[in-house]
């Protein structure tokens, strides 16, 4: 079965560009948001995707946070809800009675963001940032030393 070549191609071009669309978020006149692919009528209060990632706070890298010098280590926990590890990690710092920030990096998409900054090449978790360095998966020995280190 042969197919007209014309219809070959349109078939190719259609599936071969890429997608693109818009998005805007809109306030009507009684404060609530709207998103939407198209323009609204008033566009006194239209915000675009660029507009909403200029305003969004841009996260600080853990590396320029300003550190402590006391003996109070600055701990950042990236996590899931569901992995045992990640569980382990936080029960070994409560049973230390060490203060950590947990960010789950399924709930917080800049969460996520910043664990790939902080760590490229490691897509596992935990990942546990120990005054600055990255720490990858849970190992108790290696969390007992980077606490110990200030």
């Amino acid at each position: 079965m042969t197919m007209n070549r014309s219809l070959i191609l349109l078939l190719a071009l259609t599936f071969a560009l890429p997608a693109q669309a818009e998005i805007y978020k809109w306030t009507d006149a009684s404060g609530k948001s709207h998103f939407s692919g198209s323009k609204p009528a008033l566009s006194a209060s239209i915000e675009n995707r660029a507009d909403l990632e200029a305003k969004s706070p841009q996260p600080m890298p853990v590396a320029n946070k300003p550190t402590d010098t006391a003996a109070v280590p600055q701990v950042d926990l990236y996590i899931t809800n569901w992995c045992p590890y990640c569980k382990k990690a936080m029960a070994f710092l409560r049973k230390n009675n060490i203060a950590f920030n947990t960010y789950d990096i399924e709930q917080d998409l800049d969460a996520a963001a910043r664990k790939k900054t902080l760590d490229p090449g490691y897509s596992g978790i935990p990942l546990a940032v120990i005054n600055g360095v990255p720490l990858r998966g849970f190992s108790e020995s290696a969390y007992q030393q980077a606490l110990t280190k200030n």
